[in-house]
């Protein structure tokens, strides 16, 4: 299906430079969303943190914001970064956008690709990358396929067209990521319960650490999680090495969003080998938010939290020591966890983000009973394409 332009008339491409029009970027997507109930609005001052100078992405990496205008009107957004310690880490020369978001108008988001095609040129990149918001580790991906649900904490969410917007523009696919849906939880796990017996005779421990403890080994956890996320993750699509400082905000965002019960770590002789967070899903509670976090909607957080009646899971993020994989470890954590999500009453999850060469991670997932039903893909062009 070929995208045409939608409007006449010229668009305008500019910088974000006042913090009236940075929240005129960040309230924008409530203009392309409107009536479409599946869009889970983000937290408007999450946004103001991730985009301001004190997000420790901009440590070592840098960022801008355009928006797309017809008269007075604003159809569009992006955002052009790059990650420094990717491009140190991988020798690779490539920038990214990202917060794309615009209506069904070629015009408009070819001018908004344009501009970031221009942008990196111009500081030297000779690959762009996205939607990617900064790094891998954030918002990353357009969802390609699924749309008849609502997305997890951290998963994209897009209308169908933006893939045809995309490609049309020259994109290719980079990598893929799926998430997977269990819709009963109540499955034989008796194989994997034999794959997690490798992990005692390899000496590793499977635990859950209570988010209150988090603050107390705050020091440990972050310093643990930075050179297993550093060691795991290195042959992943996007993989930058993770700052202490990010490491941090991480394990800040955890305390506040997990629930007694959904924090698991792997260890031998005290030593973080592996780590398996699950999260309430919070999409039906921040729709009633619709991107507000004051005094009420605090209060609502917290009840929705500690309810008793639990609804749906959501496998947040898995990853286990080099030196490690193949020993039982994920097994045992992955045990753990479907433990307590049954334990916490529990009735349904979805475990999202898996890479699709990740095949041992997958696995795992699929003997949980896990379906694929969504595809979220990360785009690539060398900036020397016309």
């Amino acid at each position: 299906m070929c995208i045409v332009d939608r409007q006449k008339g010229s668009v305008e491409v500019s910088p974000v430079t006042s913090k009236r029009e940075l929240m005129e970027f960040i309230r924008f997507p409530w203009k392309v969303y409107r009536g479409d109930k599946h869009w889970v609005p983000p937290l408007i001052k999450d946004q103001q943190r991730l985009l301001s100078p004190s997000n420790p992405f901009f440590d070592h990496g840098e960022a801008d914001y355009y928006l797309a205008r017809r008269g007075n009107t604003i159809c569009g957004r992006v955002s052009v970064s790059i990650d420094h310690n990717y491009v140190a880490f991988h020798g690779t020369k490539m920038g990214s956008f990202g917060f794309f978001e615009v209506f069904n108008d070629f015009q408009v988001a070819s001018r908004l690709l344009d501009t970031a095609r221009d942008v990196l040129k111009q500081k030297g990149m000779e690959q762009i990358s996205g939607p990617l918001n900064f790094t891998a580790r954030q918002q990353r991906g357009l969802l390609i396929h699924g749309y008849d649900s609502d997305p997890m904490v951290g998963s994209a969410y897009n209308p169908p067209y933006y893939v045809e917007l995309l490609e049309q523009y020259g994109l290719a696919k980079a990598a893929d990521y799926y998430s997977y849906n269990i819709t009963d939880l109540e499955v034989d796990l008796s194989f994997v319960r034999k794959l997690a017996e490798k992990a005692s005779h390899n000496r590793v421990v499977a635990r859950n650490v209570p988010p209150r403890e988090i603050p107390r080994e705050m020091e440990r956890f972050t310093e643990a999680f930075t050179e297993l996320y550093n060691n795991a993750w290195t042959k992943n699509w996007g993989y930058s090495p993770m700052t202490k400082a990010e490491a941090e905000q991480i394990a800040t965002d955890i305390r506040f969003l997990a629930t007694d019960g959904l924090v698991h770590v792997g260890e031998v002789a005290g030593r973080l080998v592996g780590f398996l967070i699950v999260l309430p899903d919070y999409s039906a509670l921040m729709k009633k938010m619709n991107g507000k976090l004051g005094p009420v909607q605090m209060l609502q957080f917290l009840g929705y939290k500690n309810c008793a009646e639990k609804r749906r899971a959501q496998g947040f993020v898995m990853g286990v020591h080099k030196d490690y994989q193949g020993t039982g470890v994920a097994a045992a954590m992955a045990v753990k966890a479907y433990d307590s999500v049954i334990r916490l009453g529990y009735k349904s999850a979805e475990l999202s983000a898996a890479l699709e060469d990740n095949v041992a991670s997958r696995t795992i997932v699929e003997m949980l009973g896990g379906k694929r039903h969504k595809t979220h893909r990360v785009y690539q062009m060398p900036l020397s394409s016309p």
